[in-house]
């Protein structure tokens, strides 16, 4: 029988301070996991480090998917009135499981909020608003709270160059959809920004130390049966070369 890689996926919350949480998570994730040859694991959010070190110590790779808002004082910056936190336990889980996925060069892909959270981690910032920063060009990341449920290609990215995004998807313009309202500011330590749309926003991050460790600000999940899904293809992949060692 072949090996097909267990994905472990951090699940959201219905609504971030219901008590008790409800998990929930949108099917397309499983879907685009399953039909790149691995096994989902839906990881609910333990405060219990060892627990955290067990589920860690039976995955392949790690996926963090979309959600709401990281808490800005995690990077040292005020509540913008637009920034809808996220659940607590699952911001707390994320982090700490990004921690020990780095740590044992487990092979990682972050959309969305997980693009967000992963460079939070290495101790980078966000812009809360992006309508509040102008730019030379403006590219329309669907900030309006009414835009969020769009999820048809929007705009184009520019992967960089010797980049694995690159490699991926080629040295051409590649489309995304976009529906968010922040984005990446200061990088965090030892990522690369493998992508940014025509106004500078980075859209892709990368760390080219590790075996794969990506994150994109756009929703792969949602644009699924197209080139999109090699994002997804490629997590599996690496994920299976590490059950190998």
């Amino acid at each position: 029988m072949p090996s097909h890689p267990l994905i472990g996926i951090s699940v959201d919350t219905r609504e971030a301070a219901a008590v008790p949480n409800i998990y929930e998570l949108a099917d397309t994730y499983t879907q685009c996991i399953l039909d790149a040859g691995g096994v989902p694991l839906l990881l609910p959010h333990v405060s219990d480090e060892t627990v955290r070190r067990h589920m860690i110590n039976v995955l392949d790779g790690l996926l963090i998917p979309g959600g709401d808002d990281v808490n800005p004082a995690l990077y040292g910056q005020q509540l913008h009135a637009r920034t809808q936190l996220m659940n607590d336990r699952r911001q707390a889980f994320d982090l700490a499981m990004l921690a020990l996925a780095e740590g044992r060069n487990l092979p990682t892909l972050g959309i969305c909020l997980g693009f967000q959270i992963m460079n939070v981690q290495r101790h980078g910032t966000l812009v809360q608003y992006l309508p509040d920063v102008a730019g030379a060009v403006r590219v329309n990341h669907a900030a309006d709270p009414d835009q969020l449920l769009r999820y048809d290609a929007r705009h184009a990215v520019q992967p960089a160059a010797g980049t694995r995004l690159a490699a991926l998807f080629g040295p051409g313009l590649l489309m995304v959809n976009s529906t968010h309202r922040q984005g990446v500011d200061r990088l965090g330590h030892g990522l690369v920004p493998s992508a940014c749309a025509a106004d500078g926003l980075v859209e892709a991050i990368e760390d080219s130390t590790l075996a794969f460790w990506m994150g994109v600000q756009w929703h792969p999940e949602r644009m699924p049966g197209g080139p999109q899904m090699k994002l997804f293809q490629a997590l599996i992949d690496a994920a299976g070369q590490r059950g190998k060692h």
